[in-house]
């Protein structure tokens, strides 16, 4: 989750000020009653009292509604909270305030992926893939496009990652066993599989046969892969 690792600026900026006390309180552009809602939000996260903290950013957007980054903070709470219609339904205001807003795009297609609405997710990967250029989000794509039968396009971004030397060096991880064992694969290896998966799932059984194989050669020890290839041979 790349663009979730770090807090909005201005966001940090409320609460940094709030946190420096009242003495100032005269000299400060910052409003009182913000710094006040930062304040009580920053001291309600350390005291881990999450409906405070979320009352608070509530505050403070009624304060300043036209500041993404508190949409951003709003939107991240509801996803740590499992709450993901509500993370998916801020995240996407926040990027009507902001449409080149990457951090509610990522909270938006998340969410949207754990909600089981996968049109939506789709629409936001590809708004950060735009931004990124990151194979590993046009994987996710990829796989997302062959869920909800959008064969053509799956396998046009799967082939794009195929064909990218990136591929070979990025990597991917995989469950290995039961015992939460996992493995790094290729990206590129994953991607011919991920091609043979959108074959098999179309009814192209031999095709992704193939592709299975092809992927088993460059990397013989792909547990998840040798699995499906063994279900498919049965």
């Amino acid at each position: 989750m790349k663009y979730l690792l770090t807090l909005a600026i201005v966001f940090v900026g409320f609460v940094a000020s709030a946190q420096n006390g009242t003495q100032k309180a005269k000299q400060d552009s910052i409003p009182w009653e913000l710094r006040k809602n930062a304040f009580i939000y920053g001291i309600a996260k350390n005291y881990n009292d999450p409906s405070v903290a979320r009352m608070a950013l509530y505050n403070l957007i009624a304060e300043n509604p036209g500041n993404p980054a508190l949409y951003d903070t709003l939107a991240l709470w509801y996803y740590e909270y499992n709450q993901l219609a509500s993370a998916a339904l801020v995240a996407s205001d926040a990027m009507r305030i902001d449409p080149n807003d990457l951090f509610a795009a990522e909270v938006a297609a998340l969410s949207f992926e754990g909600l089981g609405v996968k049109n939506r997710a789709v629409e936001n990967y590809e708004k950060m893939y735009l931004a990124n250029n990151d194979l590993g989000t046009l994987y996710k794509i990829a796989f997302l496009q062959m869920d909800i039968k959008r064969y053509g396009e799956a396998i046009n971004n799967v082939q794009v990652i195929i064909d990218s030397p990136k591929s070979e060096e990025q990597k991917l991880i995989f469950p290995k066993d039961d015992k939460n064992n996992t493995q790094q694969v290729p990206l590129k290896v994953a991607a011919i599989r991920l091609k043979g998966m959108i074959e098999e799932d179309r009814g192209n059984t031999s095709l992704a046969k193939d592709l299975y194989q092809k992927a088993l050669d460059m990397q013989p020890d792909f547990v998840v892969l040798k699995q499906q290839m063994a279900d498919l041979n049965k």
